[in-house]
């Protein structure tokens, strides 16, 4: 430990961390560094101001086995308002970096240099490796040191504009790539974003949060208008819902920017109104019209920002009455290629679009600088009723994951009043209430329940061969006579069931057919039928052809038990000519037309189904700059 005095007012300061170049006094707020065994002043520094963080020096905390202490605060700033960075010495030695970013933390570890890199190579998405993680840009930013506090490693410049590269990778590794004023050397900071409780800061050490009452009941510097924010130690802008004027609360007081355009219609979901969605409850504080336009038609839709303390900030968008629950996502955690396809967790996401997208309306409060008239460009990749969506500016990326919600499900949660406007078309991320997933799903169940009912039938059935009958035509005969009539010996059919009548004839270039009649002896009762063979063969100029068949046999349905004699009658052309026949009968013998059938009808359902989910998702696609129709 260093003990000493301010050289600027004479206080005492000390130096209790081992790893530590400078103290700010707390006194004077002098910046104080070591030299050898001297210490000197370096100018002065601003005094930290309230930022709303949980956080202070001095406090100790725990992540698994390994202890640390918060030892120094910096507050840097970019023009639109402080965050905090706090320098941090583990128990081992090692010293790192706590950041503070909208209700964020992210524990980062110095882990060297990179030579040969450059800044103008990071725009928001680029996708690179670094020490062996795989990583997507989300932010490009700059800023300067405007106060600070406690101990820390290096000297501080107020003037130095320091620029910086945020990245993401897989499962919240966080790294950010600190340029300083630009070089070509970067120091590395690998981390992963952390939530509050998992600091293991216990609580009677965390700072009480004060929200800034001077914006709670604050008043519009435009109109005077009295306005109450939902979120002032999260908001750096507010649009007046009175007369439109943007204000920049930052610094704690509103000031006047610049004067938008009121809105053509009030929200659907009021601001303030408090709703339950995905087992949280949100207040919606903040209300965006935006565009794109295409091939000269634009097209709006809505957008409206979601608080929630514990959670942070998302979003309900709103487009032509469909309705999409949004969800921050990190960068890292989303493959893409684009044009063409985004992944995440296993799932894939078809290219949908890619437009300019305008801000147009602005009304209530924002947790970034926004401003009516800003561009980004929009992609959205979709998996029903899934959506990613990027948003992309030349300083930021940003991913969220969506949710197609139905219009009564936005209704109920916020416990709106008036109905929501019908949906009109069809929305990229919408369900498709044709899918014929689940229909040919449970016909696969019902198929393989008909074929397994159809198998047992069959090895069930008897299938006995009850009378041959073999008749040779007379040459006396003429055809459809008595002369042609034959009659059977008797013979029993032992099962109720279908018998399958068979007629074999050695017919050539000719026909043969038989009237068959079944007789019960026992009742008289006669089942009949008639099958006709016909077999005809020749050659022409194209060669050798034929048709017809020399066999044919029908099925007779239900027939009862009993004895019984086959009566058969033949018909032909002319003479018989040594014609003869062969009829078999096998009685209880299952037909498959049943089964056949059974499976067409099946087959509707699912077709129709298809056709259906087929024309929707063309229609879907249709709407698509970037990829192409497809069924489901």
């Amino acid at each position: 430990m260093t003990q000493g005095n301010c050289p600027s007012c004479g206080a005492p300061v000390e130096f209790t961390a081992g790893t530590a170049q400078v103290v700010v006094c707390g006194h004077c707020q002098t910046v104080v560094a070591k030299q050898g065994l001297n210490l000197e002043a370096h100018g002065k520094i601003g005094a930290i101001v309230d930022t709303d963080s949980p956080l202070q020096l001095n406090v100790e905390g725990r992540i698994g086995r390994d202890g640390y202490r918060l030892v120094g605060h910096l507050q840097k700033d970019h023009g639109a308002g402080p965050w905090d960075e706090w320098y941090v010495e583990f128990d081992d030695g090692r010293t790192g970096w706590l950041s503070e970013s909208e209700g964020a933390f992210h524990l980062m570890l110095a882990s060297g240099t990179e030579p040969g890199l450059s800044l103008e190579d990071f725009e928001p998405g680029h996708r690179f490796s670094l020490q062996g993680h795989r990583l997507v840009v989300e932010e490009r930013g700059h800023g300067h040191v405007v106060a600070a506090a406690g101990q820390l490693p290096s000297d501080v410049d107020p003037s130095a504009d320091s620029h910086y590269v945020d990245a993401t990778g897989p499962r919240g590794v966080f790294v950010t790539l600190d340029f300083g004023t630009g070089t070509s050397e970067p120091e590395v900071y690998v981390g992963k974003k952390l939530k509050l409780e998992e600091l293991g800061i216990p609580p009677d050490q965390l700072r009480p949060r004060v929200k800034k009452v001077s914006l709670q009941q604050a008043r519009c510097t435009n109109c005077n208008g009295s306005l109450e924010l939902r979120a002032p130690d999260r908001t750096k802008r507010v649009a007046c819902p009175y007369c439109g004027a943007l204000l920049d609360a930052s610094r704690g007081k509103l000031a006047f920017l610049q004067l938008l355009e009121k809105p053509d219609h009030a929200p659907l979901i009021p601001l303030g109104a408090k709703g339950k969605l995905g087992g949280a409850e949100w207040v919606c504080i903040g209300f965006l019209v935006r565009s794109c336009t295409v091939e000269g038609v634009r097209y709006p839709w809505e957008e409206y920002l979601l608080f929630n303390r514990a959670h942070g900030f998302t979003w309900l968008m709103n487009s032509n009455g469909h309705w999409v629950f949004l969800k921050p996502l990190d960068a890292g955690d989303v493959a893409v290629s684009p044009g063409s396809a985004a992944h995440l967790e296993g799932r894939r996401y078809r290219a949908f679009q890619s437009v300019t997208a305008v801000t147009e309306t602005v009304l209530g409060e924002f947790y970034w600088e926004v401003q009516a008239g800003e561009y980004a460009q929009a992609e959205e990749y979709v998996a029903p009723p899934y959506s990613v969506n990027v948003d992309r500016t030349d300083n930021e990326v940003t991913y969220t994951l969506g949710e197609y919600l139905a219009p009564g499900v936005v209704k109920e949660a916020f416990q709106l009043q008036e109905p929501l406007p019908t949906p009109e078309g069809i929305a990229p991320s919408q369900p498709n209430p044709h899918s014929s997933a689940g229909t040919w799903k449970w016909t696969g169940i019902w198929g393989v329940a008909l074929l397994a009912v159809f198998l047992v039938v069959n090895m069930r059935a008897a299938k006995e061969t009850v009378l041959v009958q073999e008749v040779a035509l007379e040459q006396d005969m003429q055809s459809g006579t008595p002369s042609a009539m034959t009659f059977s010996q008797p013979f029993d059919i032992h099962k109720k069931g279908n018998v399958r009548a068979e007629l074999v004839a050695p017919v050539n270039n000719n026909w043969l057919g038989v009237q068959g009649d079944l007789v019960n002896e026992e009742n008289g009762e006669v089942v009949s039928f008639y099958e006709e063979v016909g077999y005809y063969a020749g050659s022409d100029s194209d060669g050798s052809w034929s048709e017809g068949s020399q066999s044919e046999e029908e099925y007779l349905s239900s027939v009862e038990p009993g004895r019984y004699v086959l009566r058969t009658t033949a018909f032909f052309d002319g003479r018989p000519q040594g014609l003869g026949y062969k009829v078999t009968l096998v009685s209880d013998t299952p037909r498959g037309t049943w089964f056949c059938m059974s499976v067409v009808l099946l087959l509707i359902g699912p077709l129709l189904s298809f056709f259906r989910s087929s024309s929707f998702e063309s229609t879907r696609w249709a709407e698509s700059n970037l990829g192409s129709s497809s069924g489901d």
